[in-house]
């Protein structure tokens, strides 16, 4: 059978199928969706209000803190994902963005903690880092015959090189000697065994948060690693399928992820001395009563 032959057979199958399964597919979603519906929306509403404190000038109008920013920006980014992910169902999806915004939780926690204009100028100056390993990462594979000169010609400028090796040699003894995969080093680099980076639980436990950690890490590794744990989130009796997930997870990761989110940005306004700072707090710790007491979800 020719190629084109066989492209055509399964595009008839694939619109057939999906002609049968699509209607009931989109009523049995709604269906399921309704009792959240509620905490959802409330999740989405928390979300334009992290919209609505950028529009307003809280954070990203100020060049002093592009670390404080690039946090904020990638935490309420991840709230927006996490809702988006549980508005269809995707339950152990969303647990991979509730443990990206928990990361960026810990580091505006580690930079606001003490010496922040040292520990923001620590975060920042890290891109040359990735910069720098990117290029070394890139060498290895041309060295291996796994991209051809060419390629990385194209990607590796003879000035961008430079540019990278200079920026990197400027900063390089804040970070590990040999293994520079974490902008923390320099902090802890007198208490980590054998001079390692610092992993996220390190980080955690220094903050007072390994309580987090392990309901953050540990509780949803199975959702975000391959695991058979996730026989019971992807089959129903003992048919495996794709169909969504709509549980008390919802309630359950949404919440974690509002009260972080809450508390990175009570964190930060405190900080910045926004006049406004009490009334936001009080604002934030209202809005996660509300959203997580008050709502019970499907309850």
């Amino acid at each position: 059978m020719r190629e084109k032959e066989i492209v055509e057979k399964y595009d008839r199958i694939l619109k057939e199928y999906a002609n049968k399964v699509l209607p009931g597919f989109w009523h049995t979603l709604q269906n399921q969706r309704r009792p959240f519906q509620p905490f959802l929306d409330k999740l989405f509403n928390f979300y334009l209000f992290c919209s609505y404190l950028a529009d307003s000038n809280f954070f990203l109008n100020d060049e002093r803190y592009p670390s404080l920013n690039i946090l904020y920006v990638k935490a309420c980014l991840a709230l927006f994902g996490i809702h988006n992910c549980l508005q269809y169902g995707l339950v152990t999806e969303s647990a991979v963005l509730l443990r990206s915004l928990f990361e960026s939780f810990l580091n505006v926690k580690l930079i606001l903690q003490k010496d922040t204009e040292e520990r923001m100028r620590l975060f920042d100056d890290f891109r040359y880092v990735e910069q720098w390993n990117s290029l070394q990462a890139n060498k290895n594979l041309l060295k291996e015959g796994k991209i051809s000169k060419e390629i990385f010609d194209r990607t590796f400028t003879p000035d961008l090189i430079n540019k990278i090796e200079k920026n990197y040699l400027s900063v390089k003894s804040n970070y590990h000697p040999t293994n520079p995969y974490h902008w923390a080093w320099k902090i802890f680099k007198n208490e980590t065994k054998n001079q390692r980076n610092p992993t996220i639980y390190f980080i955690a436990n220094k903050l007072g948060l390994s309580t987090d950690y392990v309901k953050v890490y540990g509780s949803l590794s199975a959702s975000v690693h391959n695991s058979p744990s996730l026989l019971n989130l992807v089959s129903t009796g003992n048919v495996i399928t794709l169909a969504p997930n709509f549980s008390e997870s919802i309630h359950n990761i949404g919440c974690l992820a509002l009260g972080y989110l809450s508390e990175l940005i009570d964190d930060l306004v405190g900080y910045l001395g926004f006049g406004e700072s009490g009334e936001i707090s009080t604002y934030l710790s209202i809005f996660w009563i509300r959203a997580c007491n008050e709502d019970q979800g499907g309850k």
